[in-house]
């Protein structure tokens, strides 16, 4: 059918910015919270204190990167079941 594996992808990418737009909300807490007191003098002073947008934005490119590259790594193991049912009649 015409547009639907484009509809599917869209669907896709819309489920991976949602994705990235709740998961940013816990991480920039922890790093903004633990960043400036543990690690302090090993992290420059410009990253003590990131932006949401910019953790939205680090979070879609690993989905992103990371979906790419399952695509190009091959595939080790795959495991198939298929269940066949005898008739006895």
């Amino acid at each position: 059918m015409f547009g639907l594996e484009y509809i599917a992808a869209l669907i896709k990418v819309l489920f991976q910015i949602a994705f990235a737009v709740i998961s940013a909300i816990p991480f920039r807490i922890a790093w903004n919270a633990v960043i400036p007191i543990y690690f302090a003098e090993y992290v420059p002073t410009q990253l003590h204190s990131i932006e949401y947008w910019h953790f939205v934005g680090i979070i879609l490119v690993f989905s992103f990167l990371g979906e790419q590259i399952q695509k190009i790594t091959p595939k080790i193991i795959s495991i198939n079941q298929d269940t066949k049912t005898e008739n006895k009649s």
